[in-house]
């Protein structure tokens, strides 16, 4: 039996596009505030605002960058993950252990693959599906 599943998490970067654009206008009426109230750079509070709308709009663009290039694969024998930062491919006979959490409120889970001295975290939506490819190789699940 070969099942390839794929999955994402395209969806879920909408808010964060959307945060990320209403920060950044936020950003660009800030200059056009201290244009209309004749304020410059030595001004507190304009300071502040500038601080704040752009720390919010760069985590925005982090989280829609992250959640647009994140993708994992898997099938019965290999698991594909691709992140911002990183590639991961390995084999699923070399997965000793496992963990398997509800990702607060979301549709997500998370296993958390160990491989001898290394923890690997994968966030999917098929749950049955990844635990039963790991299932099929007697693979322990931890119960905390």
């Amino acid at each position: 039996m070969y099942n390839k599943i794929i999955d994402g998490m395209k969806k879920e970067g909408k808010s964060f596009l959307r945060l990320a654009i209403f920060s950044t206008i936020l950003f660009v009426l800030t200059f056009i505030y201290m244009y209309v109230n004749e304020k410059n750079f030595q001004d507190k509070v304009v300071l502040s605002m500038l601080m704040v709308y752009s720390m919010f709009s760069l985590f925005g663009l982090y989280g829609w960058l992250y959640s647009i290039k994140y993708r994992v694969e898997f099938d019965n024998e290999r698991v594909y993950l691709k992140t911002l930062f990183r590639k991961i491919e390995l084999n699923i006979c070399d997965v000793k252990k496992y963990t398997c959490n509800r990702y607060r409120k979301s549709v997500f889970y998370q296993f958390n693959l160990f491989i001898n001295d290394k923890k690997i975290l994968i966030n999917t939506r098929y749950k049955d599906e990844f635990e039963k490819v790991l299932n099929d190789y007697k693979i322990e699940q931890i119960i905390k």
